[in-house]
């Protein structure tokens, strides 16, 4: 359906097609049977037309690639016959930081009646990673209770444990369910508009 919508000229987000060209990358690599600019471009239609990126964007395809190999996010090799594109690590990291970019919480149905609260002691050392987490953690909308603690009614373990791992704050960030916060949950409930 996606792909329908760009076929039509739709006017894509910008950085999609590179997003979507190292999604293609990530794992293994591609090979192709030549490294110049079209036959790059031709082998990786097939696999983005899966992701809503069609023939039409060929040259688009082609100049994104392009920079992502002058950024350094991918690299080419020859290996005899033919070429092979892989993503560097910096490309691996440019992946994670997308997912950073587009994580959400998932919706519920119905509310199973549990806080999340999640709570961290960053030192003053790790202040640009510390204040990152708090505005991510707004960002994807939590209620901030203190300068350090914040509430959300959806499950978000593995949310916070990427977010954790990506700013490579393991063991100062605390993730706690609870029943019941006291006397600021009727504030909170109306914050995220929980009937009672």
């Amino acid at each position: 359906m996606a792909k329908i919508a760009v076929e039509r000229g739709e006017r894509l987000k910008k950085g999609k097609i590179a997003h979507e060209i190292l999604r293609v990358l990530s794992g293994r690599g591609m090979s192709v049977a030549s490294l110049s600019g079209s036959s790059i471009s031709s082998a990786f239609i097939p696999r983005l037309e899966e992701r809503g990126i069609g023939k039409k964007r060929k040259n688009s395809v082609r100049v994104a690639i392009d920079r992502l190999r002058r950024q350094k996010f991918v690299e080419y090799t020859n290996n005899s016959d033919r070429g092979h594109i892989r993503l560097t690590s910096a490309g691996e990291m440019r992946i994670r930081q997308y997912d950073l970019e587009g994580l959400k919480l998932e919706d519920q149905t119905r509310w199973d009646r549990i806080w999340r609260i999640v709570m961290f002691d960053i030192p003053e050392e790790k202040k640009v990673a510390r204040d990152a987490v708090s505005r991510k953690l707004k960002n994807i909308g939590f209620y901030q209770l203190q300068k350090s603690v914040f509430i959300h009614h959806k499950p978000c373990l593995d949310e916070i444990g990427f977010i954790e791992e990506f700013f490579g704050l393991e063991g100062m960030i605390t993730y706690v369910e609870a029943n019941s916060i006291g006397k600021q949950e009727g504030q909170i409930r109306k914050f995220f508009r929980i009937r009672v």
